[in-house]
C-alpha cells in the first residue's frame, strides 16, 4: 500500500467465518433428520437455533440443512429455507412434517409454506 510516496506493508490474518448454516450440520443426525419424501435434511427450530439465524420471521417449523442426493420428488427447497406448514398445517418438529407427508393421497396436490431469506413464500407439487 502506497501512502505519499512511502511505502507500507501489513501482515494480515485471514480468518474464515462460519455461516450460521455451516454451524446446522453439527446438529443434524442423517437417520434421524432426513425427510425422504421431500428429499431434504431438517433440523427442528428450537430457542438456540432461531438464535443462530437472524432475521427469522417466525421462529417455529424446521429448517432445510441440506438436500438429499437421490429423491424421488423434485421440490424447490434449498439450503436455508424454514417449512412453516403443509397444506395449512402447521409444522413445529420433524414429526409433525412426516406425519403430515405420510396422511397424504396419491397424486395429491401439496403446499408448503416456507420462509427464505426473511420472504414468506410458498411452493406446490405433486406428491408421486
Amino acid at each position: 500500500m502506497l501512502r505519499g510516496s512511502e511505502k507500507l506493508s501489513f501482515d494480515l490474518l485471514v480468518v474464515e467465518v462460519p455461516h450460521d448454516f455451516d454451524r446446522l450440520n453439527d446438529l443434524v443426525d442423517p437417520d434421524k433428520n432426513l425427510v425422504s419424501k421431500l428429499g431434504v435434511v431438517v433440523v427442528e427450530i428450537d430457542s438456540k437455533i432461531a438464535a443462530m439465524l437472524s432475521g427469522l420471521r417466525v421462529p417455529s417449523g424446521v429448517i432445510v440443512a441440506a438436500k438429499a442426493a437421490a429423491s424421488s420428488i423434485d421440490v424447490s427447497l434449498a439450503t436455508g429455507d424454514v417449512i412453516h406448514a403443509i397444506n395449512g398445517t402447521p409444522v413445529d418438529t420433524i414429526e409433525s412434517l412426516r406425519s403430515a407427508l405420510d396422511r397424504l393421497k396419491p397424486s395429491a396436490s401439496v403446499v408448503l409454506q416456507i420462509e427464505r431469506e426473511g420472504r414468506l413464500m410458498f411452493i406446490a407439487f405433486q406428491d408421486e
